[in-house]
This record gives C-alpha cells, structure tokens and sequence, in this order.
C-alpha cells in the first residue's frame, strides 16, 4: 500500500476525517485540537489497504490533520500523460539500504510531568495514550533529564550536600518518584517497544568551578581526578536507582549541551571541551558502567548531544580515540544552530567517517502555540535528518503550561501539546500531526532506502523508507506556493503520477506500498 501526501483529483472510493479534532485558534496561522473529558480526537491510521489501492493522508495550514483518502493505483497511472503543472520526479532504490529507525518521541522534564499531572486522572491517560498509545503518536522513545533541565520549577542536583564524596546523600527527587518514574512506566505500558534514555545538564555545584548550576563552569581538576570519578559514579547511582524503582534505561548521554556550559549560557550547564569528555568517556565513566554491570551491551552510550555546529569536533576527538570509543554507540545531536543544507550535510560527512555508530537527533524545541510554521520546521529537520543518516528524532518537554513553563531559567518554549489545568484541557498543536506522519509510518527497524530526485524544486524534502513488514513509505513535504506533479519511479512495476497541493501550507505525507 503507498501513503502519499496531498490530494489530488483523482475517482475516489472512500474519504473520511482521520480524526474529530475540536479546533480552537489562537493565532491566525493556524489551530489546536482541544481534548478534555468529553471529547478527544485519535489518530485511528489504516495501516493496510487492499491491493491496488493507495491510502493518502493530508494534513495543511488551514483544515486537515491526517485527512485519508483512498485510490485505486490505476487512477494514479493513468493521470502520467496528463501532467501539467511544475513537474519532478523521485526515483527509488529499494535495493540501496541505509540506516535503520531507533524511534521517536519527547522528554519527561520536570515541567512536563508536573503539566500532566495537573489534569484529571482520566485527562491523563487520554494524553499519555496520544503520545505512546495505538491510535496516539505510538512514540518509543523518551528522555529523561538526571535532575533538573531549565524546565524545571528550580535548579537542583539529586546530591546537594556539599562535598559528599561518599555520594551517601544522593537520592531521587520527588519530580522522579511521584511523577516521572510513574509516567514512563505508562509509556511502556502503552507501547512495549518503549525505551528511555537519560542525560544530565549539570553536576552538583559543589563539583563545579563556578559553584553555580548555570553559566560557565566545568567539573573541578581533570578526567581522571576525583570530581570526574565521582560524577561517573553518580550516573552509575542514577541509573541503579531508577532500575531500582522498576525502570531500566537503554541509553545515556555523556551530558545535554557541553558547549552550552563553556558559552556561559542561563540555564543548566557543564562545560566539557571534545577532550575533556573523550577523557571522561575512557578514564572515568566508561569503566565505571562497566564495573557496575552498564557496560555496552546493557546501555547505549551517545556522545556530543549538542548542536550540529560542533557534531564533527565532538566525534572526532572522542571516536578517534579507541579507548574512549569502545563505549560509545551513538552521536546525538539537537536541531539548534540549524542551517539548511549545510547542517545536515555535516551529519552525512560524521556518518561517512564513522559509519559504526548511529547518529540520533536528541532535541528540539520551538514556540508560537497553534503556530503551522512550526509543523513545518519539525518536518523539514526530521526529513533533513533522516535524509543524511539520523536514526530518529526527539522532542523537548511532552508538555508546557499555557505560559510555556515552568521554566526557572525563563526560557519560555511551546510543545507539541499544551496543558491548561484551569480549563482541565489540552491542546494539540499542528506539530503534533507533522509528526503522525512519520512516528505513525516508521517503526523500529524501518530501513531507509536510495532515492533520487529530478528536477524538484528546492522547498520539496523527501524520503523513502521499508518497514519491518516489507511496506514501503514515501514521506514528502512541499512548501512552495506551486502546484506540483510528482512521477514516482521505484514500485508498482510502472510509474505512478500524483499532486502536491499548491498551497505552501500543504504538508506532504506518506505513499506506502506493499513491496
């Protein structure tokens, strides 16, 4: 079966609302989907067609949101000669395999689990269901913050004694306990293929040079010293305390942002130099997995987790170093400091020269609620990403306030959903279907596949993807102010011809065809 996006003018057999969205506007842009005790729309996908058919699903700026329509293949061959509009053409290899889906999903910040919850018991299972649920997101990925992230209501470490070099007052917050361990148990409850993976803003003060939680300040001395054992040491008590409370961790990051602690930047930080962690990495925090039964095979160790800016400094002072590389899996990075093409083409160029290890995208975040712009952001980056080797894509905080917090570090974003606990209601922003379209067709173990483009214009973004069921997946994106015919070469033994939507807003989706 094939999922496309945008409709086209084609004889139509069925056409029905993927879903009962309650819109409400906040913005001339565009509009939320309101849940509250009533009434909450789902994401009800048909993920099988009859052969010969195609299901298209359509979501834009101004009515749709998974929209599905369902056409025969015939009706897509015979529009090939008649083609008029701006014309290109993709061509797909499903023979050429590339990388393969970790998952997708957000991070459990301190704000996000006290937003959720805020609402009624029944609200929250309606909104963990739209995240991890069958008719939700079907998200399998989820990050965890050790300790507090700037969406957090204060700034705190799990051992604020100071110098506890015995870590004996080391112990989970309340924000783990009472909220956070409780949540993700939901989630893999909701979806068995569910997996976390944790990262650390800062260390206790009192290990760091500046004495503060915030602006530039690194571990005290060097790798190999006392404060960087130490910190090793603490991830290990992390990582045993919430296995301890029945949630076992599949990956970790070496820590959120290291450049961000050397810039001095407001919010949670730790300053690490690409030698500093690569040290760390070999001399004090992968022998002290190891020991402790976290070794390689028990977690996934991704390094950099910063911005694509500094991705290739990172990863080749770290990987190029065989003792600290031998515990590391993975290079995560965040979608800020963005710059298209060139962004992404750094992470093909990391891929080529380190092709062992997978590439992840670990963060994102943005504003403006019931903002589209948005919508198209978070699938450009996916797109992008995917397009040049990443193997899924993470979401900031599941859920802000309607003031975008809390936030102690005022650094006010939007999320893909909205809580308003005086209303008792939530709102599903437009990003939220943008990534229905990938988190919906892309399961664990989907495999990108080779494709080409002819003649596209610069502002339609494309892939191609098999499932583990031997489907193939068409994702594509245009937003120009034209009308395009798009011929697709690669499955159906013949061309198969359809419509991108002039309307700049049109967000292109999924062609799924059993192969």
């Amino acid at each position: 079966m094939i999922f496309l996006q945008l409709l086209t003018v084609f004889l139509v057999l069925n056409i029905s609302l993927a879903n009962d969205c309650v819109k409400r506007t906040y913005t001339a842009d565009s509009f939320v989907c309101v849940c509250d005790a009533d009434k909450c729309d789902t994401l009800d996908i048909q993920k099988t067609v009859e052969p010969g058919y195609i299901a298209i699903y359509d979501s834009d700026q101004k009515t749709a949101r998974l929209d599905k329509t369902i056409v025969p293949v015939g009706q897509l061959k015979s529009r090939i000669d008649q083609t008029k509009n701006n014309q290109f053409t993709l061509n797909v290899n499903v023979k050429d395999l590339k990388q393969k889906i970790l998952g997708f999903g957000g991070c459990f910040t301190d704000g996000a689990v006290l937003n959720i919850a805020s609402l009624s018991n029944g609200l929250v299972k309606s909104l963990m269901y739209d995240y991890f649920g069958e008719n939700g997101l079907e998200y399998n990925i989820g990050r965890v913050p050790v300790g507090a992230s700037d969406s957090s209501t204060h700034a705190y470490s799990l051992d604020d004694t100071p110098f506890d070099f015995t870590l004996s007052h080391f112990a989970l917050a309340e924000e783990d306990t009472k909220y956070r361990i409780p949540l993700l148990k939901v989630a893999k409850m909701l979806n068995p293929e569910f997996r976390a993976f944790a990262s650390a803003w800062s260390s206790p003060t009192w290990m760091k040079t500046n004495h503060l939680f915030h602006t530039a300040g690194g571990l005290i001395w060097k790798p190999g010293d006392v404060y960087y054992k130490l910190w090793a040491q603490y991830y290990v008590k992390y990582l045993n305390a919430y296995l301890d409370h029945g949630v076992k961790f599949w990956g970790l990051t070496t820590e959120n942002e290291p450049v961000a602690g050397l810039k001095g930047l407001n919010w949670g930080t730790l300053g690490m130099t690409p030698e500093d962690i690569r040290d760390f990495v070999k001399l004090d925090l992968g022998p002290a997995l190891k020991a402790a039964g976290w070794g390689k095979d028990n977690l996934t160790i991704m390094i950099h987790d910063d911005s694509t800016d500094t991705i290739g400094d990172y990863a080749s002072v770290i990987l190029n170093d065989p003792e600290a590389a031998q515990y590391v899996k993975g290079i995560a990075y965040h979608w800020y400091s963005r710059n298209y093409p060139s962004s992404y083409q750094t992470l093909s160029k990391v891929h080529d020269k380190y092709p062992d290890y997978f590439i992840f995208s670990s963060e994102a975040a943005s504003e403006h609620l019931g903002d589209w712009g948005r919508a198209e952001s978070y699938a450009i980056d996916i797109l992008e990403g995917l397009q040049h080797w990443s193997t899924g894509w993470t979401d900031w905080a599941l859920a802000v306030d309607t003031a975008g917090g809390p936030n102690w570090a005022r650094n006010w974003v939007d999320a893909t959903i909205v809580v308003n606990a005086t209303a008792q209601e939530y709102y599903k922003n437009p990003m939220y279907y943008a990534l229905a379209h990938f988190t919906k067709f892309l399961p664990i173990g989907s495999t990108r596949v080779g494709s080409s483009v002819v003649n596209a214009p610069a502002n339609v973004h494309t892939t191609s993807f098999i499932t583990p069921d031997n489907t193939l997946v068409l994702i594509l994106l245009n937003m120009g102010n034209d009308q395009i015919d798009l011929t697709i070469n690669g499955f159906a033994n013949v061309p198969v011809t359809t419509t991108l939507n002039q309307d700049p807003s049109q967000y292109a989706y999924c062609i799924e065809l059993k192969c």
